[in-house]
């Protein structure tokens, strides 16, 4: 199996459990627990860095180091958009009406009166979709690779 395909089915397979460990804690409910989903970040940070320590060591210039680290990130993205779909829509399905909840409890609790709740609430529905939420997914986890494959790859590659 190629770096780019081991490395990408561990980086979804690792996003999609701490996603439904957050889901399934309850943790998306909490604003200060939710930010927790964010350990996404440092989970793609170390395989990616993994990844590309090994393709360096096997002499991989630059070019091929971003090449590399954008690929995996893809193919987990993909993965990551298709689990966020079974998550929300098969496993936790009140997982939208759930954070929507949270939101609303977040402005009330503001102090917002409830017409701007409501409108606030309004101009985020977008989020509380299954495909524009595995959308944010695919393209968090692209953007973020291709970032992250760019300075590592000036630290870890064939000089």
């Amino acid at each position: 199996m190629s770096v780019v395909l081991k490395y990408g089915i561990a980086l979804g397979v690792l996003v999609e459990i701490w996603t439904a460990i957050v889901i399934g804690m309850g943790w998306h409910k909490d604003p200060a627990l939710l930010l927790l989903f964010f350990v996404v970040i440092p989970i793609q940070i170390t395989v990616l860095v993994m990844a590309l320590k090994g393709t360096a060591a096997a002499g991989a210039s630059y070019g091929k180091q971003v090449v590399t680290g954008f690929g995996i990130s893809v193919v987990a993205g993909v993965l990551i958009a298709l689990g966020s779909i079974v998550l929300t829509t098969v496993v936790f399905p009140e997982y939208f009406n759930e954070l929507r909840t949270a939101g609303e409890a977040m402005l009330q609790k503001a102090g917002l009166p409830p017409e701007q709740v409501e409108a606030q609430l309004k101009a985020n529905e977008g989020m509380y979709n299954p495909w524009q939420n595995a959308l944010s997914g695919f393209l968090g986890a692209t953007v973020t690779g291709l970032v992250v494959s760019a300075i590592a790859g000036a630290f870890l590659r064939k000089r």
